[in-house]
């Protein structure tokens, strides 16, 4: 693949791996929010007649 063909535009590599960020842990007040967040989504899967995600569906389904 040359750098004028229209696939090399679509190809984005990073230069520096280890440049990205570590992922966050969050705290107990995120957590919750996120929880909850989860529970009014599946409820609105539910009235809406969608399909949740299985991990969304997890995550409503611990404790607050």
């Amino acid at each position: 693949m040359s750098a004028a063909s229209p696939e090399h535009r679509l190809v984005h590599t990073s230069r520096n791996p280890a440049a990205k960020p570590a992922r966050k842990t969050g705290t107990a007040a995120e957590h919750r929010v996120q929880v909850a967040a989860a529970r009014l989504r599946v409820t609105l899967d539910q009235r809406l007649g969608r399909e949740t995600p299985a991990k969304t569906k997890a995550l409503a389904k611990e404790p607050i």
